[in-house]
């Protein structure tokens, strides 16, 4: 315990609620909103006393001279120089954090009240480094708790990487508040520290301007850092991911097969070429909504003639939708498929018509299966990586420019394969991090959907097989509460939607009301982490990056430039 005999204040009242001990100060200098506090307490009668950590989240301060009672009268209120009436009173709310056991080293609240009149001192950079212990070996430096954030007094805050890539991260923010800035710093740490495997599905393609022009861009800022852990860290990031490509891994940046990623990426893109027939019926129904029994009975009888023509894979999908349109006769009329009476009365031109026409929109909309024109077909497992020997790699999905329905089947059928591979008995691949960008589009609260589905599947069943995802949105109160429910880490930035902060208060008791108060007055780049990954909720600065980040809005004066009116 700290021996430290300054105090910033006494508990009075009632102290019985962990959640709102209030706090008489002694000065109006003493004590700001958002800082961190320690109150002795004894647990049981013959323990020695420990330091309960508590966090201030609200200050009221009052002045009898400046009352609301005086009305206009206190315009008149002169008060003499020198004059030693304040009339003033400063009280604090706590949020306790909880004490360390010395037992098991965990963080527990107390279950017995803390002593009424029991003085509450400030903290340091040892008491608090000491309460936040953490491992650099299985951890990452996601920024610096606020408050703490600068000089020598600086406060590191970890993210522990076994509970975050695997348990699932929800990032929730409105537009301008750092959320994809934060997500970038995540997953380079995950690629860059950790050799891990992180796949990124871009709908706006913000992710890949770290490889723009094939090359790997880093932070125009990197040699101006002033904090001296990411001064050291951010250049041997950018060394770790030099030196990742040069061994198959790195950044690869994977797109539709479109002309336009080829000149983005200077051609050093890989143009997906996903094969179809990986995916069973049940998943192609599920990328088609409102498809009829009779058209999947279409389907399955022309999976089956296609997988008889072609009886070893890549197959090339267009012979299968040829099958579905002008060769439909022979569909019907081979005796070697033994077709049931449904199947024969399913296989009319119409049905056959119809799943023809859907199959090929979606295969205009994506732009990303296999044919015979294609150099070769998307190998999901050489792409994620095979075992522990294989080079880390941070896989970013392209989808700038896509229609929605296009994104949500690329990332259905991307996700699919790799939860498949993942799960396989003999040979699994290695463990992933998904990043669902826009998340809300993805796995939405109501509509139709082609992703949310292979989502959900991936939030119950993910973890078992090693793929943990992290959803990302500014509109949480849109994201299927399923999905949320399963984040047991929750980074929240700046949120002023009402609607946004009930959800989150919903879906999460990993915060408290004040936390969620808390919210709107964020500044950029300040976020609320809590969940499993963290000791305990805390409010943080997430640091620099050391790739190049996309994410930001565009000076608008730069690019109007003065033209010819000046």
């Amino acid at each position: 315990m700290t021996t430290s005999t300054e105090y910033l204040g006494k508990l009075i009242g009632n102290t019985g609620s962990p959640t709102s001990l209030k706090v008489a100060l002694r000065g109006s200098f003493t004590a700001r909103r958002g800082e961190f506090v320690r109150i002795p307490h004894r647990e049981r009668e013959k323990e020695k006393e420990t330091d309960c950590l508590g966090r201030i989240v609200t200050i009221s301060r009052t002045n009898v001279l400046f009352s609301e009672a005086l009305g206009e009268g206190i315009g008149e209120v002169n008060v003499l120089p020198g004059s030693m009436i304040s009339g003033e009173t400063m009280y604090a709310t706590v949020e306790l954090v909880g004490f360390k056991d010395p037992l098991t080293d965990e963080i527990r609240m107390p279950r017995r009240p803390l002593d009424p009149g029991a003085k509450v001192y400030g903290v340091d950079y040892d008491f608090l480094r000491k309460f936040y212990k953490f491992s650099e070996e299985t951890s990452i430096h996601i920024g610096n708790l606020v408050g703490y954030e600068r000089g020598h007094d600086t406060v590191p805050i970890y993210l522990d990487v076994n509970t975050l890539a695997t348990e699932h991260l929800a990032v929730l923010a409105m537009t301008g508040s750092g959320k994809s800035y934060t997500v970038g710093r995540i997953i380079e740490r995950l690629v860059g520290q950790m050799n891990g495997t992180v796949v990124v599905f871009d709908p706006h393609g913000e992710y890949g301007r770290a490889y723009e022009g094939g090359q790997l861009r880093t932070n125009p800022q990197l040699d101006s850092i002033d904090d001296e852990r990411d001064a050291k860290m951010l250049p041997k990031i950018v060394e770790t991911f030099k030196k990742l490509q040069s061994m198959n891994g790195g950044i690869i940046v994977c797109t539709p097969q479109d002309h336009d990623f080829d000149m983005k990426y200077t051609n050093t893109n890989r143009q997906l070429a996903l094969q179809f027939d990986n995916i069973d019926l049940d998943a192609v129904g599920g990328i088609l909504p409102g498809i009829t029994e009779p058209q999947m009975r279409v389907l399955d009888v022309a999976f089956r003639k296609w997988k008889r023509e072609e009886p070893n894979q890549p197959r090339d999908v267009d012979v299968l939708l040829e099958l579905l349109g002008r060769r439909i006769d022979e569909v019907r009329n081979d005796p070697d498929l033994d077709l049931t009476p449904e199947e024969q009365k399913a296989l009319g031109a119409r049905s056959a018509a119809i799943a023809g026409m859907r199959i090929r929109g979606v295969l205009r909309e994506a732009k990303a299966f296999y044919t015979a024109s294609c150099k070769q077909p998307t190998d999901i497992p050489e792409l994620i990586g095979r075992s522990s020997k294989d080079a880390g790699r941070l896989i970013i999905v392209d989808l700038q420019g896509l229609s929605d329905d296009a994104r949500q089947i690329i990332v259905a059928l991307m996700s699919h394969e790799i939860l498949a591979a993942a799960a396989h008995k003999t040979e699994p691949i290695r463990p992933c991090f998904l990043v669902y960008e826009e998340g809300h589009n993805f796995a939405p609260a109501s509509g139709q959907s082609i992703s949310r589905s292979i989502i959900k599947k991936i939030a119950a069943e993910g973890r078992k097989f090693g793929v943990g995802f992290g959803i990302i949105s500014q509109r949480p109160s849109k994201l299927d509460p399923d999905v949320t429910s399963q984040c047991n880490t929750l980074v929240t930035m700046r949120i002023k939607n009402p609607d946004d902060q009930k959800f989150i208060i919903k879906s999460t008791e990993q915060l408290s009301k004040a936390d969620v108060d808390e919210l709107p007055a964020l500044s950029t780049g300040e976020a609320l982490i809590s969940g499993r990954s963290i000791p305990a909720p805390l409010l943080v600065k997430v640091g620099s990056k050391a790739l190049k980040h996309g994410g930001e809005s565009p000076k608008i004066l730069e690019a109007w430039g003065p033209g010819n009116i000046s």
